[in-house]
């Protein structure tokens, strides 16, 4: 199963690295920023893996945002789960949206955390309509009901 982590691994590396490369310098003239609402649907569990006391999960997901971002996709999570019940995860969403009103593509790499409530940030870059969109984010809100807010810094 190392072989498999490792792929995943490599894979949100990957996408993290793309991102990130093309965030600095196109926010270095002002974004526009809003906020708005996340739902997180109820995660299905793919493969769970100990490694030593750690649990290892893959899992996915429906992910709807609206406010500036509108649109909904899927959730491809990679999470660990230490012995004492805390969750850190990598994530990865793309989907159709509009942002303010502008339709496209958007993709997001996702860094978080849950212990209760989850909270986290993301990197995002826009194909299709959006090209040219670059954005970092953050999110929180409680498991109970799947319900958060983020705010969102862009540029376009």
């Amino acid at each position: 199963m190392r072989f498999v982590g490792s792929r995943l691994s490599i894979g949100f590396l990957s996408v993290a690295a793309t991102v990130f490369a093309v965030v600095p310098s196109a926010l270095a003239s002002p974004p526009g920023a809003d906020a708005g609402t996340v739902q997180l649907g109820p995660p299905t569990v793919l493969s769970e893996t100990m490694t030593g006391k750690v649990v290892v999960s893959e899992q996915v997901g429906s992910l709807t945002f609206t406010g500036t971002i509108t649109g909904t996709g899927m959730l491809n999570v990679l999470a660990r789960l230490s012995p004492a019940g805390k969750e850190t995860f990598s994530a990865q969403w793309s989907a159709p949206v509009t942002v303010d009103g502008i339709s496209g593509t958007l993709d997001l790499a996702v860094h978080g955390r849950d212990n209760g409530t989850f909270s986290g940030t993301f990197v995002a870059r826009g194909s299709g309509g959006l090209a040219g969109l670059v954005g970092q984010g953050r999110f929180s809100g409680q498991d109970a009901t799947g319900a958060g807010t983020y705010t969102f810094h862009y540029n376009l």
